[in-house]
């Protein structure tokens, strides 16, 4: 199976028209062209990753168990209860940060599929969906946007921020950061000096994964320094955010946290 044919619900979306509500149907046929014969799981495992490895965005690890929710969603989908399917996308997919889950949420209130029909909320998703600039939701998003009027507008602007201060990737990035720097501070009992701190090795440790194989607890840690490092360095590599150097360096997460925070109550 290719990508090409897996990724059925953006592979039409240059043929979207610019009416609203043709669009709808036009995306809703986008969605369901290449359902038969298509193995579900694979499909969309792949449409997830086009949706969310598109810039450089400090890669998030995905688990099993999200999986198999995604998986859970399409199903349900499938089987047109639509109910169940927004209830999983807006509140089990969305929230980690899965950008094709926050693209239903605002597909499913633009179609009125298992929740009222809100084509201003469903901006907001789409403008949620489309922050790393994938081609396929910026589409769907600018589309929505211009059938708006400037109140509409206005209500779309502020839901979006509301959003973005919840699920964008910026907060989960920081959240991450946290439980990264919490994790290496139990490991070695005190906080990190600012040009990183060296695991101790004195006490030999295994780490068992839910596979049931297991590496060194200094291997782990170290895995988890280095995710640390490259989810800062992101921070720091991104002017626009505004982040003093010196509290990337001295991992500064509340002060980091709070510039996050004032940045995306702002709209460029």
């Amino acid at each position: 199976m290719t990508e090409r044919s897996c990724i059925r619900n953006y592979s039409a979306l240059g043929t979207v028209q610019t009416s609203i509500r043709d669009s709808r149907s036009v995306v809703d046929k986008v969605i369901h062209a290449s359902k038969a014969g298509l193995a579900v799981a694979a499909c969309l495992f792949v449409s997830v990753a086009a949706a969310q490895s598109n810039n450089s965005f400090p890669k998030m690890p995905v688990d099993a168990k999200t999986v198999r929710v995604q998986t859970q969603a399409e199903e349900v989908y499938n089987r047109t209860d639509y109910k169940r399917a927004f209830f999983i996308y807006r509140n089990e997919l969305a929230p980690i940060g899965d950008k094709y889950g926050q693209y239903m949420v605002g597909f499913m209130y633009l179609t009125g599929k298992g929740v009222e029909e809100d084509r201003i909320a469903a901006s907001a998703w789409y403008r949620l969906a489309a922050e790393r600039d994938t081609k396929e939701f910026v589409k769907v998003r600018d589309q929505v946007m211009r059938s708006l009027d400037d109140v509409e507008r206005a209500e779309s602007d502020r839901q979006f921020i509301e959003l973005r201060k919840e699920y964008s990737d910026l907060i989960l990035l920081v959240r991450a950061i946290r439980e990264d720097y919490d994790e290496l501070g139990e490991r070695t009992g005190s906080r990190l000096s600012a040009g990183g701190s060296r695991l101790s090795t004195s006490r030999p440790v295994v780490v068992v994964d839910m596979g049931g194989s297991g590496s060194s607890g200094t291997e782990y840690y170290s895995s988890i320094q280095r995710r640390l490092q490259a989810r800062l360095d992101y921070i720091a590599e991104h002017e626009d955010l505004n982040v003093p150097k010196e509290d990337i360096e001295g991992f500064n997460i509340r002060a980091i946290e709070r510039h996050i925070e004032a940045y995306l109550e702002r709209l460029d």
